[in-house]
């Protein structure tokens, strides 16, 4: 049995350097499951120029690449910051130190080398490194996926040489639809959650929010976090708290807007424009105090001004009446998918979540109107029954998408890619678990 060494490529990766959404969690998320299942592999990212360029962890079973620390010793801003002079520097260096360290090595020793590059910052990488590999003659033998996570660069793509030279992917038939007007395909490879999102939310102890049962109960909790963008429904959010208080309810939204790196949003303004009443805690310690006083002090908005948690915000997502991930424009949406993961009620846009449906699992909205997200909420708060049997339903569908189960689809597919790709395809060493299966769970075939 042929064993597989993998390869990640993105920009984003593990250093908080080099996070700056969702995609540094998708490749540190996906790298751990292949070392879990004992997958020799490298992950190649702009890292924090601090730390070593490259370091071994997991036993050696993972490396990591810090690539362009030379770049990245003048940019304090983070993983972006001088993006473009990065995006040159790994298209110019980086397929022949593939070539040299990692593929050729790999074939030498009798393994598959499988080679996944994330968003466009890679796409004309990934076109330089299939062709160098087609010059040496072993095109053939190493298997290049290319994701798209979003949108972000499209237009600086060269769509037809991207496909001639990569199996062209992306994580939500949403997204698919997108690359196809572009005049190409893709396959849907969704993204996931680590297991530990689904374990239970605890009801007791310092991190539960069994702690707020003095909330008044006619307070409606919502919970809403996402970059301060107008793609991101920050208006129907903001417009559906105002019409619940027009209804004589008492809605009350924790919210956490901009991003790891903003210091300063139009969360406030664009709320009091509303005739929402904020407040703004810089701390988690005043949370607890805050929800319980903001209804009594005509508050609407309780403002996050620090960063979230993992397990504040799955606190969050399971103590709201509803978590707002009802993004105008979403690629794939993780938080919605965490939410689930923890028992949230999420109300979505309905774009790139496949994993959402209405009525089922979730509240799948069908206008921008903000008064639909209020008048969905009241039905549900009224039908309290139907509440629990749509969070109950929403955990076993986040257990779909487990990174171990995700990782059966991204062995299923690599080898049906080798196959193509060879006369006389290998036998693939593959991870317990079939990839069939969790297509077949997922509806993705």
């Amino acid at each position: 049995m042929q064993q597989i060494v993998f390869t990640l490529v993105s920009f984003e990766g593990t250093d908080p350097y080099s996070q700056a959404g969702g995609l540094g969690v998708r490749v540190s998320g996906l790298a751990r499951t292949l070392v879990r299942m004992d997958y020799q592999t490298h992950l190649f990212f702009v890292g924090d120029p601090s730390l070593p360029g490259e370091e071994h962890t997991d036993g050696g079973r993972l490396t990591l690449h810090r690539w362009a620390q030379w770049i990245s010793a003048h940019c304090t801003g983070g993983v972006y910051d001088a993006e473009e002079e990065k995006v040159r520097d790994f298209t110019r260096s980086l397929p022949q130190y593939l070539l040299d360290r990692v593929i050729r090595p790999a074939l030498t020793a009798g393994h598959l080398p499988v080679v996944l590059l994330e968003e466009w910052q890679t796409a004309e990488c990934a076109c330089a490194l299939s062709d160098l590999l087609a010059a040496e003659g072993i095109r053939d033998r190493a298997v290049i996926f290319w994701t798209a996570n979003n949108s972000y660069g499209f237009e600086r793509i060269d769509w037809q040489r991207l496909a001639a030279s990569t199996t062209v992917t992306t994580i939500s038939r949403y997204m698919r639809s997108i690359i196809r007007s572009q005049g190409v395909d893709a396959q849907v490879i969704p993204n996931g959650i680590p297991p530990e999102l689904l374990e239970r939310v605890a009801r007791g102890g310092e991190n539960s929010f069994s702690r707020f049962g003095a909330r008044d109960a006619s307070v409606s909790l919502f919970f809403k976090m996402a970059r301060w963008e107008r793609e991101k429904g920050w208006t129907q959010a903001l417009g559906a708290v105002a019409e619940l208080r027009r209804r004589g309810r008492t809605p009350l939204l924790v919210a956490r807007s901009g991003g790891p790196s903003a210091s300063a949003d139009g969360l406030l303004e664009a709320a009091t424009a509303r005739g929402l009443r904020v407040v703004e805690i810089r701390e988690e310690a005043a949370l607890a105090g805050q929800l319980i006083a903001a209804p009594q002090a005509g508050v609407q908005v309780v403002s996050l001004k620090f960063a979230v948690t993992t397990p504040l915000a799955r606190n969050l997502f399971a103590a709201s009446d509803g978590v707002l991930a009802n993004s105008v424009y979403e690629p794939f949406g993780l938080v919605g998918l965490e939410a689930m993961a923890a028992g949230g009620m999420i109300f979505t846009g309905g774009t790139g979540e496949d994993y959402a449906v209405d009525g089922r699992n979730a509240v799948v909205l069908q206008t921008l109107d903000p008064v639909e997200i209020a008048a969905r909420w009241e039905e549900l708060n009224s039908m309290p029954q139907r509440a629990s049997r749509i969070r109950r339903a929403a955990r076993s569908t986040a257990r779909e998408y487990s990174w171990d189960r995700i990782a059966a689809v991204l062995l299923e597919r690599v080898a049906a890619q080798a196959a193509r790709q060879m006369d006389r395809p290998p036998a693939i060493a593959t991870a317990p678990a079939t990839g069939q299966a969790a297509l077949a769970a997922l509806a993705l075939s």
